[in-house]
């Protein structure tokens, strides 16, 4: 259920700041529109190892009740009504389709760890269901058109496809990054949970300072040349983690954290910019489902290779060696993705594209 009412904010994250933006929407606009998931990978380690440290792991879960209420009222008090096209139908087959589809998928990859591979049936049976009902999605999504559920034909177009390509490559070395470090801090460095979580925020940090950067260069230089120069960051950052001993300074691992973070951030930024150039209203909310989806599916399968391969370093070699092994590894996603950037437009701007969303959307859709 916690998941249902995220994936229906996900895409609103997007559409409702460039529609209150009304043709002035900038790689500066993007960054603002980015910055609770640029604070998000800050705190939430730190709270997590809070609340694991003095309380009750339930309480992971009732800290969000607080969170909702005041999200609810802030919305109810600053989001205008706003009346929808109630003359288009729903689209029932791509629900009962594209939802249980990925659930399978994103459920079988998140076993792979405790499965120690792919091999596994528990891993299998959920993925090859997933992956079944998201072909068949695919395959009437194309015969639907515009009326499905998620108009896929906007994959042909080159800013969507290649954000999305960048985007699952991006998750893969975001979210198996956000999977190693904590391990890496607690099983090689010997740390607690609090300190662990505490260990995070300087790539939380590093994020935070790049996002008013990422976004005015995303303005001047293009998307594909700030996201290009983010990949290689990431990667270059995670080297000192591949290369880190029982030794290696904590002060040295922790700068190289804060340039992850500066990576990291420089990449979202350009790439979310550039996915929604040249569209409609309501593409938007479309082309924002389907980057997000695509990151999501890249986090778990990197998440999942890199389980698996700490897993098998872990039962073969020292403690060290295996996290070497494995940060290795998120250096190649990372590698991986900086090869795909290219696919990018070379030099759109957001305000020259998106202005179209002015002529179609309301004034008062934020009052």
């Amino acid at each position: 259920l916690q998941g249902v009412g995220g994936g229906i904010l996900m895409p609103l994250m997007a559409t409702l700041p460039l529609q209150a933006a009304k043709g002035r929407v900038s790689g500066r606009t993007i960054a603002m529109v980015s910055l609770p998931m640029l604070i998000g990978p800050m705190l939430g380690p730190v709270a997590g190892g809070l609340i694991l440290h003095w309380l009750s792991w339930r309480w992971l879960f009732w800290v969000n009740v607080p969170l909702i209420v005041v999200g609810h009222v802030l919305a109810s008090r600053s989001l205008a009504p706003e009346r929808g096209d109630r003359s288009r139908k729903l689209d029932v087959l791509g629900v009962l389709l594209l939802p249980p589809g990925l659930v399978g998928l994103l459920y079988g990859l998140s076993q792979v760890s405790s499965a120690s591979g792919f091999g596994q049936r528990r891993v299998l049976v959920p993925m090859v269901a997933g992956l079944v009902l998201v072909v068949a999605f695919v395959l009437h999504a194309l015969r639907r058109g515009p009326d499905a559920l998620v108009d896929l034909r906007l994959l042909g177009r080159r800013q969507v496809g290649a954000s999305a390509a960048v985007m699952f490559l991006a998750g893969a070395g975001l979210f198996a990054g956000m999977f190693l470090l904590p391990l890496f801090w607690q099983v090689s460095r010997g740390q607690s949970v609090l300190a662990a979580g505490a260990l995070m925020v300087p790539q939380g940090l590093g994020s935070l300072l790049a996002r008013p950067t990422s976004g005015r260069l995303t303005d001047t230089l293009g998307s594909r040349t700030v996201a290009l120069a983010g990949v290689l960051i990431t990667a270059a950052a995670t080297v000192p983690f591949a290369l880190a001993g029982p030794d290696t300074s904590t002060w040295w691992l922790g700068l190289a954290l804060v340039v992850r973070g500066v990576g990291l951030g420089a990449v979202m930024i350009p790439v979310m910019a550039v996915a929604y150039q040249g569209l409609t209203a309501e593409d938007v909310a479309h082309a924002s489902v389907l980057t997000r989806v695509t990151q999501q599916i890249g986090g778990s399968f990197g998440t999942a290779v890199l389980a698996v391969v700490l897993e098998h370093g872990l039962t073969t070699t020292t403690a060290s060696a295996a996290f070497d092994r494995a940060f290795w590894w998120a250096v190649g996603l990372s590698v991986a993705a900086a090869l795909v950037v290219p696919t990018l437009p070379r030099h759109q701007r957001v305000p020259d594209v998106v202005r179209k969303l002015d002529q179609e959307v309301p004034a008062d859709v934020i009052g």
